[in-house]
């Protein structure tokens, strides 16, 4: 049986974000109080109150006084980050140490969601929990001081690190792959490109998990395995009913001449769980999670399955 949080108040940061809006059932199935925050009026906001002003976060929390603080508001547009290493500071830093502060003077349990981009992916993979961090990125880099200001602040704190995150509404790689495979008929996608990635439905669970846990210290928590981009497209293609075919292998290095981005990403960053899995918790396989997520997607897609007839 999941751990319990009856009577709980919990206040999930980014609330109305990728992950933020499957956090809320899932916390409310565990028998909490759910307070949505964000930083603009929207689905799944019940509280609007800006990370990056310290006075308008503890105002927030000081009100609603939460048990535990899921922190999931971040800046994560990776090539966004390296065009502005200061935003993406003032989110992923200044942000999380605020709300690490106003969580400490609560007396709240504070969680934070991490990312598989603070490790270098050029060796050693797939990394641990204790292995040595190097981003290549100004997205791994402040993603990375927010970890620290968080354990700072408190080191019975935590904070999960993820990867490839995927699911609902917005942009994600699964629905880029539908969408092109729909418009186009193919796709070409990075072979030498690794990780682990991730639905946002199945990390959710595995958040409340901790946090129900009250675990302390760094965990990696991401769909079990390890994929390529070319290996993951092709699987969310099969998992459609769309032809595999349609999805073909590239390089870095030729997908880089054709669409130069500005953020160098880690060749291999898959990660494994192990403190996480000493306390019980695990997430399925990714194979798995694909098979129960996409076919959803390609109905939300409205789109047809390829039979190979003319």
């Amino acid at each position: 049986m999941s751990p319990r949080l009856d009577g709980a108040r919990v206040l999930v940061t980014g609330a109305g974000g990728q992950l933020g809006r499957y956090l809320r059932p899932v916390l409310a199935d565990a028998g909490a109080t759910v307070i949505g925050g964000g930083s603009h009026t929207r689905p799944g906001v019940d509280r609007v109150f800006d990370i990056t002003d310290e006075k308008s976060v503890r105002a927030a929390i000081d009100a609603e006084s939460p048990a535990i603080v899921i922190h999931a508001a971040a800046f994560t547009d990776v090539d966004g980050a390296e065009r502005d290493e200061a935003a993406a500071h003032m989110v992923n830093v200044v942000g999380s140490r605020h709300v690490a502060g106003a969580a400490v003077a609560a007396g709240a349990y504070l969680i934070a969601v991490g990312t598989d981009f603070v490790f270098a992916g050029d060796g050693g993979a797939p990394y641990d929990e204790m292995a040595p961090t190097r981003p290549l990125s100004a997205y791994g880099r402040t993603k990375l001081e927010g970890e620290e200001a968080i354990m700072c602040a408190n080191p019975a704190f935590a904070v999960a690190r993820t990867a490839w995150l995927y699911g609902g509404g917005g942009k994600h790689f699964p629905r880029t792959v539908l969408t092109l495979l729909r418009d186009r008929g193919m796709i070409a996608v990075v072979d030498d490109e690794f990780g682990s990635p991730t639905f946002a439905g199945d990390l959710a669970v595995a958040l409340v998990q901790l946090a129900a846990q009250r675990a302390a210290g760094v965990f990696h928590l991401m769909n079990e395995g390890r994929a390529s981009r070319f290996g993951l497209a092709r699987a969310v293609a099969e998992s459609a009913a769309y032809h595999p075919e349609g999805v073909t292998p590239t390089t870095i290095e030729e997908f880089l001449a054709h669409y130069p981005l500005p953020a160098r990403r880690p060749g291999d960053s898959t990660l494994v769980n192990r403190r996480a899995a000493a306390l019980g918790v695990r997430l399925p396989p990714w194979r798995d999670a694909i098979g129960r997520y996409v076919p959803a997607l390609a109905a939300e897609l409205n789109l047809p399955p390829a039979t190979g007839e003319e």
